[in-house]
């Protein structure tokens, strides 16, 4: 529900109170405001009216809290219709009567209308004059009915939204924590990888009774502390995201021959921006994986540009036929970072690998934020 549902749920969140009691002003005073601006009628003895139409307004505005809190919630929500039914059914007639026996003492205390003629004697000995009987059913008790009518539809209508848009909200909790969940399966899928590839350089190095053996222990260090400690973050520094590359790629230049090279150039404004971590990793183990020849030259390319909030990556390798991925043995690492570009860059990120007869690249170009 991000967007428009969230935002509105925070705003209704905020200003609940005023719009609750906004709303239940507009509904007391619009009757009022009609009779004042009526020429037709108005009701005598207006303070008895007006108090009567208070007791009888605050038993609605009970129900409808009862109804928005208690009932939907504990009966409706959980299938109990007959009960619900039940308590709405017995709410409605303890409203009809109280607002009966309202009506009955405002009738009781209100004096004759205006330009009504007083009746020449008392009524004969014994006898009360005429009043409706109570529980009769004329205007008062049908606009006392459909007024709580009212009253049950709109407190169900706005426990219907805000129950849906609660729902809604959850729904997209678990979908984040799902993702959340898969970014971490995504990052150790690729983080092993890594592992196994750099260990066999160093077991290289070793057999090979390198000097540099140390240097590389101390260089895959630096990069496990990174990935533990810095892989779990949602953003890092850009700067971070390539000095970790270089580390990486400082490892494998300990075993390359005088056939090999690699450029590594970054261009623009890098340190103000910052990352998903080990998103590029993937793309340069592959272009050392496949592009690197023995006896052959090969030079590989990779490189950063920065231009405003655009970043653009590129991995450049040569291909030799020799050292083509077996069937099922790559793509992995590719298929990781699309699944993870798609979640935390969607609609701003391309990526685009070209190939020929002698040559891989990758480009992967970022909108970043400002």
């Amino acid at each position: 529900m991000y967007s428009y549902e969230k935002g509105f749920m925070k705003y209704l969140e905020r200003y609940n109170g005023w719009l609750h009691l906004i709303g239940w002003v507009v509904y007391i005073a619009s009757p009022l405001l009609f009779f004042s601006f009526s020429n037709t009628w108005f009701p005598p003895n207006f303070g008895s009216f007006l108090l009567s139409k208070l007791a009888g307004d605050a038993l609605l505005i009970a129900f409808f809290y009862l109804n928005l809190q208690r009932l939907i919630p504990n009966l409706l929500s959980k299938k109990d219709v007959i009960a619900y039914v039940g308590a709405v059914a017995g709410a409605l007639l303890i409203y009809l009567i109280a607002n009966d026996l309202l009506m009955q003492w405002w009738r009781m205390n209100r004096p004759p209308m205006l330009g009504q003629v007083p009746p020449p004697m008392p009524p004969p000995s014994g006898r009360m004059p005429v009043r409706p009987p109570f529980g009769a059913i004329g205007p008062p008790q049908i606009t006392a009915f459909l007024s709580f009518c009212l009253i049950t539809l709109a407190s169900s209508m706005i426990a219907l939204v805000r129950d849906r848009l609660r729902e809604r909200e959850e729904k997209q909790q678990i979908q984040l924590e799902k993702i959340a969940a898969e970014l971490a399966v995504l990052k150790l899928q690729i983080s092993p990888h890594f592992l196994f590839n750099t260990l066999n350089n160093i077991r290289w190095l070793t057999r090979q009774k390198s000097d540099n053996a140390e240097e590389a222990v101390v260089k895959l260090s630096q990069l496990l502390r990174y990935v533990i400690y810095q892989a779990n973050h949602e953003r890092v520094p850009l700067t971070q995201e390539i000095e970790h590359l270089q580390h990486f790629i400082d490892l494998q230049k300990m075993r390359l021959t005088e056939q090999n090279s690699v450029s590594f150039v970054c261009e623009g404004a890098i340190e103000r921006h910052q990352i998903e971590p080990l998103l590029f990793l993937p793309f340069v183990e592959n272009a050392f994986k496949y592009g690197l020849h023995s006896q052959q030259k090969s030079d590989i390319l990779i490189g950063f540009r920065v231009d405003e909030n655009h970043l653009l990556f590129f991995a450049e390798n040569p291909i030799f036929e020799n050292n083509l991925p077996k069937e099922g043995a790559s793509g992995l690492g590719i298929k990781n970072v699309e699944r993870r570009l798609a979640l935390h860059y969607p609609q701003r990120h391309e990526l685009h690998i070209y190939t020929n007869a002698t040559t891989f690249r990758v480009e992967l170009s970022l909108e970043l934020a400002p």
